[in-house]
């Protein structure tokens, strides 16, 4: 019984914000498994679960893939995060070094490091992987151990969890996206109006400082997805759990 909760508990240790950071050792993250696990157990259904090695694989990673769906669903904002960053950093020209270098090696933009740590601020700050320990709990009494999914729901569920990405990026991404789309206008009418002005000397550290200076502004606005993201953490975890409940036999 204990491994098969402890597959499930690593599973969201694996990529869940905050538990996933490279940052810990996996030393010490599997001590943590082991430790959330062993407080867990109490509390978890008792059910039957053969002991046979050849039987019990297909358990173990059932409930490390059930793992791993509950901490990708608070793990796609981050995702969203990135992209937004990546494409608002392509906009301001702060990508154009990595871009015709080609070094595939140069890590995420400043943009987005300032992004996903102010997320991850506020994550901590409203407890939402403190409310992500709550939804494994739950979980456990929801989808016993070792027991079948329904893994047509839970695909679906998971190709919609796929689609937020792309939601929070444009969430995100879109007060900067309108402020230096309005610039590049600007610049180009500027460009035509009086040819003589290379435009293409102040394009960059125009866009640069519009961009910054969007970013701060519509910092409140973030906060406030942020907010919401970190304060849905534990519904939106109940939520793939019901979607993965056990299938019932008739």
């Amino acid at each position: 019984m204990l491994v098969l909760v402890t597959a499930r508990v690593a599973g969201v240790m694996l990529i869940a914000p905050i538990w996933s950071m490279s940052g810990i050792p996996t030393t010490v993250r599997g001590a943590i498994a082991v430790v959330v696990s062993l407080v867990l157990l109490p509390s978890v259904p008792h059910v039957d679960v053969s002991i046979d090695a050849a039987s019990v694989v297909v358990p173990l990673l059932t409930e490390m893939m059930l793992g791993v769906a509950i901490g990708l669903s608070s793990a796609v904002f981050l995702s969203g995060i990135s992209v937004a960053a990546e494409v608002i950093s392509l906009q301001m020209g702060l990508s154009l070094g990595p871009a015709i270098g080609g070094m595939s090696d140069t890590g995420s933009p400043g943009v987005g490091q300032l992004e996903s740590q102010v997320a991850l601020m506020v994550y901590v700050s409203l407890g939402g992987h403190i409310a992500l320990l709550g939804a494994i709990a739950r979980s456990f009494h929801a989808v016993p151990p070792g027991a079948p999914l329904a893994l047509s729901a839970g695909a679906r569920s998971l190709l919609e969890l796929g689609g937020t990405v792309f939601v929070v990026a444009v969430q995100v991404a879109a007060p900067m996206l309108v402020a230096l789309l309005v610039t590049n206008l600007g610049l180009a009418i500027l460009n035509r109006a009086v040819p003589q002005l290379n435009t293409m000397m102040v394009a960059v550290p125009i866009t640069v400082s519009v961009g910054l200076i969007t970013i701060g502004a519509a910092l409140p606005y973030t906060v406030r997805l942020m907010a919401n993201w970190a304060m849905s953490t534990g519904p939106a975890a109940d939520a793939m759990v019901r979607a993965l409940t056990p299938v019932v036999a008739h």
